[in-house]
């Protein structure tokens, strides 16, 4: 038998069972403290610190080495001369002692714990919380650098004696004197009270019962301050009603899965400290719901408040339906507080549509607004958040759903997800990707039921113990799915008949056994693919659906998920009865569907159910509800939802160019917000709205404006200066865009003088127009930022004040219109200006901003841009290992599709290797990108360029070249450095001709 060590009461240890002597006082004491940190490297200076309390005399250290060779003659006596042996090893700087876990009593305590907690037998429970009790012989060691320690350790053994107690008292059995006396010993236990008044109700005692409540109260408000929490709260009004549960029959538990239960406890238990994120994934029927049940069982009973948010398998879900349930139940708990009357979650109350103005900042207020909601309501107690069936949620669920998982490690929530294999699905691996950074984030993947629990499972079901050949059947053609299980029980031979697909027979044998008009009934509720209002279920079925939704057979597949409301038990069940139903029944029942539920179901639902219907007629209703569900999306902040609407729109409306057009312009707009400026897919959309334009008799100016707006991010300088002139004529926002299109071309061009006066009439005709204005066009028209790059164009002209009142000014204006667009444009352009003046904290300082903005608002461009100014700074600041990183992230701005600024960024890398004394990699990116400013016409760093070629060939022609050029672009900022090279470049000169001579 190997070493034993007991540390649970005084220090023991045993070899075969035999006591092995360890040495006097302060070696025993050395040797309780590496067993609780064992196998991990403790400093000798700790361990001196931690034997002599933080008080160790001048030849402590000597000591140390007699006491550790002490321990190693008495723990391993038979190894070599001079060895340090294999237990207690030397590492730099101190020791580490190497044991197996299992050897330490305090583990095999831990771990007995955890079982009997993840048990969902009472018994079974009861028995494992007692054999770890039972290793505690008395108290542990008092060293005050071990107290942390040792204090856990106590605190588990008391909630091990009230799980015992919980245990016992869920069985039946009376501990009530037991109870009493550790009530007695620790009166502000509150879930020990809460077992004792369990008990002695149980026990025909309600009075008692009631005293013990009293009693509790008085201690709590006396010693502490605080009034009972809600276990005992909730359990007194139960007692006081004669509402109190029976013990639980045996064998009814959640069987097959202590690992999971175990796991998952310890993630609530550490969530409730620092929020977390968890996924439990598998099939259709694995049990990842009956799991998130066990944790929502298990934070009740600690008094932890619990909300769900389910997704429906089939249909379309409106925006945001996780996220809608959840936020409605979250806004009802007195814990919500100010945070529940925020106007940012006006978006998840009922109601009809407002307004389809796209409001970019309300998106990200309405993130921060969930977040703030679900901090504030777990802030008292903690909070459990479950999104069940997560892989049928919206893509807009999900975009929130990473965003929180961003924050929720700041409050004390779980966040539990329960999905089914995501890998062929692109959203949801993004998804889980993100929330796979977030602290602590953990997946559990439940497999399938072994024999031993399928043999618990039809125990419990059945009452019965099964034959072994069922058993092996069920394992056999289920994989130990305990859906399957369940269903197949319920049929009259679950030993025989097909595999899985043997669901659907199932269903519709009980379908079948219905009369025409409950099957009717069922039928569309399958159709709708989610929870259905009973009142359109009526209307759409012309019966008293009430009383049919009771038939045996119904019940068994249809439960109610709210007050009028019902649905499918599984989502198995639903898609089983739509599979059975014939194409031209389908079509027939998704009408009726809509018909009925015009003034109930969303936008979204009513274009889905009449898509399905087109075959009988109903195109024109199909547009008319895609384009309202599109209008209702954007409303929502749900853009890739309304994008997924207008790309069925656009389709629909071929052949009708004037409507046609107005789709793929908003498409334009929303893909900017969504995918980045100059992506192939703006691309896409706006050359469709191109080619519509010849076709359409409707004012042309707004698909002229987006079309420039491309052209500019396409360095299409020419094709967007002939679209800009067209619009400048009159007053308003279009002459506005117009001017500055003009202006952003003169800059990119190196036509500063021209870019100036443009964008300062674009700046005067803005001042004309209400900023409201501004961001009511949202997502219909590209982003106007005159005042940013008047400030680039300033700064290039040795104006840097002015440049930086631009600044100012720009985000003066974001903030009166209260447009995060504009806000987060300002620090973009900071990072421009910063790489411009080569001013590398203001550069650090916008690219931590612009970062920031892209992570929290979804703006990839911000992020990339973020990203390669951060390395240039970090470059520019003398780090050249950053250069192969700067290079990388550069290259990453312009995959969305981007085709301008590149020789902004060009020039600034060949700046920064030159600076790095990489001359000439300098040279070769100086060439670079003077061929695609030749090549495309971006000629606004053409000088900077070729500085930074003739610093690196020590060229002082092609520098004097640099110094023309600015100057007769204007850009004094560019001329006064090429000049200042050119200095240095003759002084290198004349010092290298006087060396030669000498």
């Amino acid at each position: 038998m190997p070493l034993r060590f007991e540390v649970l009461g005084p220090l023991r240890v045993t070899r075969d069972g035999e006591p092995v002597a360890v040495g006097g006082p302060k070696q025993q004491r050395l040797l309780a403290v590496l067993l609780l940190r064992h196998n991990q490297v403790l400093t000798a200076d700790w361990l001196v610190d931690a034997l002599w309390d933080g008080r160790p005399p001048a030849s402590a250290d000597v000591t140390l080495r007699t006491y550790v060779a002490g321990l190693r003659r008495a723990l391993e006596p038979d190894r070599r001369a001079r060895s340090s042996g294999e237990l207690l090893r030397n590492h730099p700087g101190g020791y580490r002692l190497r044991v197996p876990p299992e050897a330490i009593d305090f583990v095999r305590f831990t771990d007995l714990v955890r079982r009997a907690a993840a048990t969902g037998d009472p018994a079974t429970a009861e028995r494992l919380y007692t054999d770890a009790l039972a290793l505690w012989r008395g108290d542990l060691v008092d060293v005050v650098a071990v107290r942390p320690d040792v204090a856990r350790l106590v605190e588990a053994r008391l909630a091990a004696e009230e799980g015992r107690f919980a245990a016992a008292v869920a069985t039946g059995r009376d501990v009530v004197p037991e109870l009493r006396r550790f009530v007695t010993a620790h009166p502000g236990r509150e879930h020990a009270r809460a077992q004792l008044m369990l008990a002695l109700y149980r026990t025909g005692r309600q009075a008692d019962a009631l005293a013990a409540y009293t009693e509790g109260r008085r201690v709590l408000a006396d010693e502490y301050g605080v009034e009972p929490g809600a276990e005992l709260r909730d359990l007194h009004r139960r007692i006081l009603d004669h509402d109190v549960p029976a013990p639980a029959a045996p064998g009814h538990g959640l069987v097959g899965r202590p690992g999971e239960l175990s796991e998952l406890h310890d993630l609530l238990t550490t969530a409730l400290r620092t929020g977390r994120v968890a996924a439990i994934v598998g099939e259709a029927g694995i049990g990842k719901t009956s799991l998130a049940r066990a944790v929502d069982g298990r934070a009740t009973a600690a008094g932890v408040p619990v909300v769900w948010g389910r997704c429906p398998d089939l249909g379309q879900a409106p925006p945001f339906w996780l996220w809608t349930q959840v936020v409605r139940a979250l806004v009802a708990l007195p814990q919500a507080g100010d945070a529940a009357r925020t106007p940012a979650l006006a978006g998840f109350a009922d109601g009809p549509p407002a307004e389809s103005g796209v409001d970019r900042a309300a998106r990200f207020r309405t993130y921060q607004a969930v977040a703030d909601l679900v901090r504030a309501v777990a802030a008292p107690a903690g909070l459990v958040v479950v999104l069940d069936d997560l892989h049928a949620a919206d893509l807009d669920s999900l975009l929130l759903l990473r965003y929180l998982a961003s924050t929720v490690h700041t409050g004390r929530t779980l966040v539990l997800l329960t999905l089914r294999p995501y890998e062929h699905d692109a959203d949801l691996v993004a998804t889980l990707a993100d929330l796979a950074r977030a602290p602590g984030f953990r997946q559990l993947r439940p497999a399938g039921l072994d024999a031993d629990a399928v043999a618990e499972l039809v125990r419990g079901r059945t009452g019965t113990e099964p034959a072994p050949h069922l058993v092996t059947g069920l394992v056999e053609r289920t994989g130990g799915n305990p859906f399957f299980i369940t269903e197949l029980l319920a049929s009259p031979d679950p030993a025989g008949g097909e595999p899985p697909p043997s669901v659907r027979d199932t269903v519709r044998v009980r379908l079948n056994a219905l009369d025409g008009t409950t099957r009717d009934c069922l039928d569309l509720l399958c159709v709708a693919g989610r929870d259905l209002d009973l009142r359109v279920l009526a209307q759409a079925s012309g019966a008293a659906v009430a009383d049919l939704l009771a038939h045996p057979h119904a019940a068994h597949l249809v439960v109610g998920a709210g007050p009028g409301v019902v649905r499918f038990r599984h989502p198995l069940l639903a898609q089983a009865a739509y599979a059975d139903l014939a194409p031209p029944r389908r079509a027939a029942l998704h009408a009726r569907l809509a018909d009925a539920g015009a003034d109930v179901l969303t936008p979204a639902e009513l274009a889905h159910h009449y898509g399905q219907a087109v075959g009988l007629g109903h195109g024109d209703d199909h547009l008319r509800w895609t384009l309202r569900a599109a209008e209702d999306a954007t409303r929502r902040l749900a853009y890739e939802d309304a994008l997924a609407h207008l790309d069925r729109a656009a389709a629909l409306l071929a052949g009708h160019p004037a409507r046609e057009l107005d789709v793929h312009l908003r498409r334009t707009a929303l893909l900017q917000i969504t995918v980045g400026i100059g992506s192939d897919a703006v691309d896409r959309a706006a050359a469709r709205a191109r080619a519509l334009l010849p076709h359409v008799d409707t004012d042309p100016r707004p698909a002229l404006w987006t079309l420039g707006e491309l052209a500019c991010n396409r360095a299409e300088f020419a094709i967007a200066a002939d679209l800009a002139r067209q619009l400048t004529a009159g007053e308003g926002l279009i002459p506005a865009a117009g001017h500055y299109l003009l202006g952003v071309v003169g800059y990119f061009t190196g036509r500063l003088a021209a870019a100036d006066a443009d964008l300062s009439t674009a700046v005067a005709r803005l001042r004309d127009v209400d900023p409201r204005q501004l961001v009511g066009q949202a997502g219909r028209t590209p982003t106007l930022s005159p005042y940013d790059f008047r400030a680039l164009v300033r700064s290039l002209r040795g104006d840097g004040a002015a440049a930086r009142a631009d600044l100012a000014a720009a985000l003066d204006l974001a903030e009166r219109a209260d447009d995060p667009y504009g806000r987060a444009n300002a620090a973009l352009f900071t990072a421009w200006l910063a790489l411009q003046e080569h001013d590398v904290e203001l550069g650090r300082a916008a690219a931590r901003r612009c970062r920031e903005t892209g992570e929290r608002q979804g703006m990839r461009h911000f992020v990339t841009t973020g990203d390669f100014v951060a390395e240039w700074a970090a470059v520019r600041g003398g780090d050249a290992g950053r250069l192969a990183a700067m290079r990388a992230a550069g290259d990453a701005i312009y995959r969305l599709g981007l085709r301008s600024t590149r020789t902004i960024t060009t020039a600034a890398m060949a700046d920064a290797y030159l600076v790095a004394g990489r001359h000439a990699e300098a040279e070769r990116l100086a060439d670079e990108g003077l061929a695609l400013a030749e090549a495309g016409g971006e000629r606004v760093l053409a000088a900077e360029l070729h500085r930074v070629r003739g610093t690196a060939r020590g060229d002082a022609a092609e520098l004097a070249a640099a110094a023309e050029l600015a100057t007769a672009q204007g850009a004094h900022l560019l001329s006064a450095r090429a000049a200042a090279g050119a200095g240095a470049g003759v002084e290198m000169d004349l010092h290298t001709d006087s060396t030669a001579d000498r």
